[in-house]
């Protein structure tokens, strides 16, 4: 992220408006409403001096050092494009007036008119080639036009000038550390800085250029830190608000560095459309983390339209489009990016990701690569970079070499947790393919430990338990996915086929439709709906079979039954009656 050079632009308006104070003569009443002006402006009663310049120039109109003070008074209240009319009309009157170009240039700089500015500035130089102060814009200038080698030389020239003016001078160095950063020198930036630091220790453009050093060695909490202390020295300074939010995103801090993206556009002029690109290109950024795709592309979108020239705006419109499973559109932005700046290795490793989605194994390996190629200090993307390689290497059943890309980027000191969980889950998904299970198991915990959000911890999770024979720990994996409100297709499947070795086929059905419905091309649904479907038929037809059966079988027992039980009776009715017992005549006297 590039920053505009605050602390100068305090430095250069402030001296020359000073020096004009007593370049004046004070003979009538234009010239004590300017007095006046002065004054109160010296006093920090901005508004009020410019109630007095207005006055003055009303007297007296064409009086060029009315106008460039106003110019300065109004720059002090951020209105920056009314600065600049006041130092046109100051030129206007008086075309050799150099130190209204210098202020002017320095406003469009501000303003992000950068070809303007450094047209300007230029002119200040041809008046004044033995001053240091215009190297020093100019400086500042052309780092925010990228021209970093230039920009170092023009440095070098100021700091060879020795200037007396130590503030000057130690600009000059920050403007160097800047240079030195964007050419991928952090080591030597940082020195640079250091030096700016012992010359004026509230230089804020030397703690945002250090905190910019460090993120480029991979320090993100340092470079968090000297946001911290350049925020100290300027609060309402938008600058470190806008890097910071982009260490908290490389720190998987994705919630703060929403509010830091917040607080940066709450600072933000509406005249500098340019750092509001940037701030919601941050912030799309933070989103995709918080698995917000929706409102990521919108600020991806919003931030393209401010500037279109913003290649990470168009880098984060792809990933938001990967991740909303819009691969041919996410490639399309991508190669955007790519059109704008063929050095952005972020472009190359959203393009990576799209061309995996899309099928192209071979093709995502060597944009991937291309992508570390290009941006080795950027952790995070080298992180994603190697997991879509080993990804890729694991879709072609290279999975020895996958399990070697993906050990790469879980060596990387990565704090973010959700690409430390994504390599992970990668790790276990090559590790099953290898059939080391166990080790898949662990991986699969792994990446659930560093991001109990990410589906596809409990996906290979749960694949591993099922090939372990572990069904209910399986089917207590994907349950859990699905309390979480995270469950995908993959997940769902798995219930399935937990469910379907419980012999549980109705619940299983359930699962697969469930799978089929979130993602209708997926081909082991549609095999496993079939199946289960053929189970269950068949399973009916045997329990109607069975049914059947039972009450043929009651059927043929109660007619034996009734047979037997009637035979039983006929029997019984053609017996002959049993004689009475034969009485002697003695019982029968007794009787």
């Amino acid at each position: 992220m590039k920053t505009t050079l605050k602390s100068i632009i305090i430095i250069f308006i402030i001296l020359f408006s000073l020096s004009l104070l007593t370049s004046i003569s004070y003979a009538d009443s234009a010239m004590q409403y300017f007095s006046e002006g002065n004054s109160l402006f010296e006093a920090g009663k901005i508004e009020e001096a410019i109630q007095s310049y207005n006055k003055a120039i009303e007297l007296n109109p064409n009086l060029a050092e009315i106008h460039y003070n106003k110019g300065v008074a109004l720059f002090n209240l951020k209105k920056y494009n009314e600065a600049i009319e006041s130092y046109n009309r100051s030129i206007e009157l008086a075309p050799n007036f150099k130190e209204a170009y210098l202020n002017k240039s320095i406003c469009l700089l501000v303003v992000s008119k950068f070809e303007e500015a450094l047209e300007t500035v230029n002119k200040f130089i041809e008046m004044s080639p033995n001053e240091p102060n215009g190297y020093t814009v100019k400086g500042s200038i052309l780092i925010m036009i990228e021209k970093y080698e230039e920009a170092l030389e023009v440095s070098n020239k100021v700091i060879a000038m020795n200037p007396n003016n130590q503030s000057v001078l130690s600009v000059a160095y920050s403007n160097k550390g800047y240079a030195l950063v964007w050419l991928k020198k952090p080591k030597e930036a940082l020195e640079a800085c250091n030096k700016s630091l012992e010359l004026s220790g509230d230089n804020l453009d030397a703690h945002i250029a250090i905190s910019l050093a460090h993120s480029s060695l991979g320090n993100y909490e340092e470079a968090v830190n000297w946001c911290d202390k350049a925020i100290k020295i300027d609060p309402n300074a938008v600058e470190p608000y806008i890097n910071k939010s982009n260490y908290l995103v490389n720190l998987g801090k994705s919630k703060e560095a929403l509010e830091c993206c917040s607080k940066a556009s709450e600072l933000n002029v509406p005249q500098n459309p340019v750092y509001e690109s940037i701030i919601l290109t941050n912030k799309s950024a933070a989103l995709i983390f918080e698995n917000n795709y929706e409102e990521a592309l919108a600020a991806a979108e919003k931030a393209i339209e401010l500037d279109p020239k913003n290649a990470l705006a168009y880098v984060n419109k792809a990933n938001a489009l990967n991740m909303a499973g819009s691969y041919d559109e996410a490639l399309s932005f991508s190669d955007k990016a790519i059109e704008i700046d063929p050095d952005c290795g972020e472009a190359y490793g959203a393009k990576g990701s799209a061309l995996f989605y899309l099928g192209r194994f071979d093709e995502s390996i060597e944009t991937c690569k291309k992508a570390i190629e290009l941006s080795p200090e950027n952790i995070i993307l080298c992180v994603q970079a190697y997991t879509n390689i080993g990804s890729s290497l694991s879709e072609k059943g290279m999975y020895e070499e996958a399990l070697k890309n993906l050990d790469k980027a879980l060596e990387l000191p990565s704090k973010n947790a959700k690409a430390i969980s994504i390599a992970y889950s990668n790790k276990a998904y090559a590790l099953i393919g290898l059939e080391k299970l166990e080790d898949a198991l662990e991986c699969a915990n792994k990446a659930i430990e560093a991001d109990p959000s990410n589906v596809m911890g409990y996906s290979n999770k749960s694949s591993v338990l099922m090939r372990l024979s572990r069904y209910k720990e399986a089917l207590e994996c994907c349950d859990e996915a699905i309390k979480l409100n995270i469950a995908d297709y993959a997940v769902y499947n798995n219930k399935g086929l937990a469910l379907e070795s419980q012999g549980k086929l109705g619940k299983a059905l359930e699962a697969f439709n469930k799978s089929l419905e979130l993602n209708p091309d997926y081909k082991n649904a549609q095999d496993n709906i079939q199946r289960v479907s053929t189970k269950l038929t068949i399973r009916r037809v045997l329990l109607i079979f069975g049914i059947f059966a039972f009450v043929t079988a009651i059927t043929i027992a109660t007619v034996i039954f009734i047979v037997l039980r009637k035979r039983k009776t006929t029997v019984q009715s053609i017996n002959p009656p049993m004689p009475e017992p034969f009485l002697n005549y003695d019982e029968l006297n007794q009787k």
